[in-house]
């Protein structure tokens, strides 16, 4: 396959994935709303409701499992199964309202999610072709920044108008939807990358090749330190626009909104550029302008420049997003891209659970300037912890047989 749009919009296998996982980012978000204004009819309680995103998040700790079995099985049997355990499970919410059988029931949606997410990844580029895998992601990427703003208002308009069942429903047909288009979709079986030890012997191989592997790791490593850095201003956001600049609710709605559409923008301009650059720069550039933009919302002396300076970072998450997919679907084996993507979504999901904690202690002490401040500092801190990782660490190639230092041409082109 050429690098060309033309030829990505011809790949009968991305459209139906694109498809398949557009209208179930959709559907994810409906139910999220639904889910919560459920939880607060049942316990009018703000703890259960963040138990339930805890019940959701905790199932990413056994990621590195699930990646063992992403990279011995049929990858296609996992991502149907796993789309249709989530409309069987979505449609049983309809028919309890006993808060531990949903924490029970939201643990396993998200269980399977943990299933999914890095099987996709790894699956992806045998679905795509190398010559079109940047823009394909900044295409799925971007569908998933869409579906941000489109889900959550489908959702509270279902809610509103028909009642929280029926944005379950909606969310089980998204699923059985994807689960169809996928089952079209032909995957070649993962090869082998374990030493010949089984289950166990596989998941030892696999964390001894993220070790090894300066590339992999350092994005891994940078992963947790970014969300760990960008989400602690996730508590501060409502307090930044109804506190600090006085614009009410709907500033905070503008806020949350406008750096959303920055994502979308950043997955763009990553699907116009393709593959024609090469995308470590871009990696960087979205982690230290990101950080730059993070403390110019904090300093900003009128709410428009905050949100000025709030697209442009979400313009960078958006970067971020598609430069770090695809440089480990270009750097890792085949064999090992299932572990590898699912210790980066441990160490997201870890990162992400941290910020929100932190953050809310940080606004609570420092207010939610300095918070952004702290938060753009420690972003660009993170790019130079990644700059060193990749300095200092010694390179491994592509097939993961031979070492090489990373001061060599040949290992830095084309990243």
């Amino acid at each position: 396959m050429s690098a060309t749009g033309g030829s990505l919009l011809r790949n009968t296998r991305f459209l139906q994935l694109w498809v398949g996982q557009g209208i179930s980012f959709v559907g994810d978000f409906v139910s999220t709303v639904a889910l919560v204004v459920l939880i607060v009819q049942i316990t009018d309680s703000a703890t259960a409701v963040g138990g339930v995103l805890v019940a959701r998040l905790l199932p990413t700790l056994a990621s590195p499992l699930v990646g063992v079995l992403a990279d011995r099985l049929d990858r296609r049997a996992i991502l149907v199964a796993s789309d249709l355990a989530r409309a069987i499970l979505i449609l049983a919410v309809i028919f309890t309202r006993d808060i531990v059988v949903l924490y029970v029931l939201v643990f396993l949606m998200g269980l399977a999610r943990t299933f999914f997410n890095p099987t996709v990844r790894a699956a992806f580029p045998s679905v795509v072709g190398g010559g079109d895998l940047t823009r394909a992601n900044a295409i799925i990427s971007g569908t998933f920044s869409v579906s941000i703003t489109v889900g959550p208002a489908i959702g509270g308009l279902l809610v509103a108008t028909v009642g929280v069942n029926a944005a379950f429903v909606f969310d089980a047909v998204t699923y059985l939807i994807s689960a169809v288009f996928l089952s079209r979709i032909s995957l070649p079986r993962p090869q082998s990358g374990g030493d010949g030890e089984g289950f166990l012997g596989e998941l030892r191989a696999g964390f001894g090749y993220l070790a090894g592997a300066r590339v992999p790791l350092a994005i891994v490593v940078g992963s947790f330190l970014t969300i760990l850095a960008i989400n602690t201003t996730i508590p501060a956001e409502v307090f930044l626009a109804k506190e600090t600049f006085g614009a009410g609710n709907a500033g905070y709605g503008l806020l949350v909104s406008l750096w959303g559409g920055g994502t979308v923008l950043g997955s763009i301009l990553m699907a116009v550029l393709g593959d024609r650059y090469r995308l470590m720069p871009f990696y960087f550039l979205s982690i230290f302008v990101g950080g730059l933009a993070l403390m110019g919302t904090g300093l900003a002396p009128v709410f428009a420049l905050a949100l000025g300076a709030l697209v442009i970072e979400g313009v960078c998450t958006g970067i971020d997003n598609v430069s770090t997919d695809t440089i480990l679907q270009n750097t890792v084996p085949d064999a090992f891209l299932g572990r590898v993507f699912s210790v980066r979504f441990l160490t997201y999901s870890a990162g992400e659970a941290l910020a929100y904690f932190a953050g809310g202690l940080i606004v609570d002490s420092f207010g939610p300037r300095l918070t952004y401040l702290f938060a753009g500092i420690a972003a660009v801190a993170a790019g130079l912890v990644v700059l060193l990782l990749l300095t200092v660490l010694p390179g491994r190639s592509k097939k993961g047989d031979r070492p090489t230092r990373p001061t060599r041409r040949r290992q830095r082109r084309g990243i």
